[in-house]
């Protein structure tokens, strides 16, 4: 299983939200130097969520440059990403992934043509959910979409990686929904990232014993809560 790190990166810094509630802030340094961290440990990947983007102002790009220069880590990252030049953008920053959101559920089709146009491995469709249906526009509105009916419709259109992440446990430290992203990731016979929740190595022994194929962690790793380079080496084995 990969863990991705992740940092949220707001007027650039390096924050957490409550729920994606921006008026729920924490700050909790640079960017950069949390990427570093990251890489010392052994961490492979980074999910960095650029939340100016997300909130449709302003961008964190230069960030992104930066850690793609500075690091070795490959970058998965989203927030705002609505149209092509945006990907371009993004993956000409240095990312190797990015993440669609809103255009998934919205605009299907179009997320269909993107795969096409920059290939499988270069997308991740995000699949945000609030109450069993997926929600859009930065988690302000919610569709009458399911994350399985969405999902399926984007593997027909070649997507191969999925972010699955619980609305409701992002940044709680209540623990990931490991069995609807277990279920998710066995109807869309795909790999499926689970974010939102992640409290202790108990989480992550539990999502790779299910055979997830990534996990996000965040919030448990700035408060302390699970020792990173120990987390990543249980799911490199």
């Amino acid at each position: 299983m990969i863990l991705f790190p992740a940092i949220d990166i707001y007027d650039g810094r390096a924050v957490r939200l409550l729920k994606g509630e921006y008026d729920k802030i924490t700050v909790y340094g640079e960017p950069l130097a949390m990427a570093e961290k990251f890489e010392e440990v052994g961490a492979e990947w980074v999910h960095i969520v650029d939340l100016n983007g997300a909130a449709g102002y302003g961008d964190n790009l230069k960030i992104i440059e930066k850690i793609a220069a500075k690091t070795s880590l490959k970058i998965e990252t989203g927030g705002g990403v609505r149209s092509r030049e945006r990907i371009k953008a993004v993956l000409d920053s240095g990312a190797k992934r990015v993440i669609l959101g809103t255009m998934c559920a919205e605009q299907p089709e179009k997320a269909g043509e993107l795969i096409a146009e920059f290939g499988p491995e270069s997308i991740v469709c995000g699949l945000d959910v609030k109450n069993g249906k997926v929600a859009v526009r930065g988690w302000k509105e919610t569709s009458e979409i399911t994350p399985t009916d969405l999902g399926k419709v984007l593997c027909g259109y070649g997507a191969k990686y999925f972010l699955y992440t619980d609305v409701s446990r992002d940044g709680m430290l209540t623990g990931a929904n490991a069995a609807a992203t277990a279920e998710l990731t066995d109807k869309l016979k795909s790999n499926v990232i689970a974010s939102g929740g992640v409290k202790d190595i108990d989480d992550i022994k539990s999502l790779k014993a299910l055979g997830i194929y990534g996990a996000i962690i965040g919030k448990a790793y700035y408060e302390g809560k699970i020792d990173l380079r120990e987390a990543i080496k249980l799911c490199m084995n």
